[in-house]
């Protein structure tokens, strides 16, 4: 669970987030956003 959380916040970090609970928070209400950072479609 630490390397997935670990992954995220590198994840979160490169796409320009300093704060990782803001970042959190906005991917965790528009899914649809952190599919598009993973290039992932719905």
């Amino acid at each position: 669970m630490a390397t997935l959380r670990n992954l995220a916040i590198g994840l979160m970090r490169q796409a320009g987030w300093t704060n990782i609970a803001a970042a959190a928070d906005h991917y965790r209400s528009r899914p649809q956003h952190a599919a598009a950072m993973l290039r992932l479609t719905a």
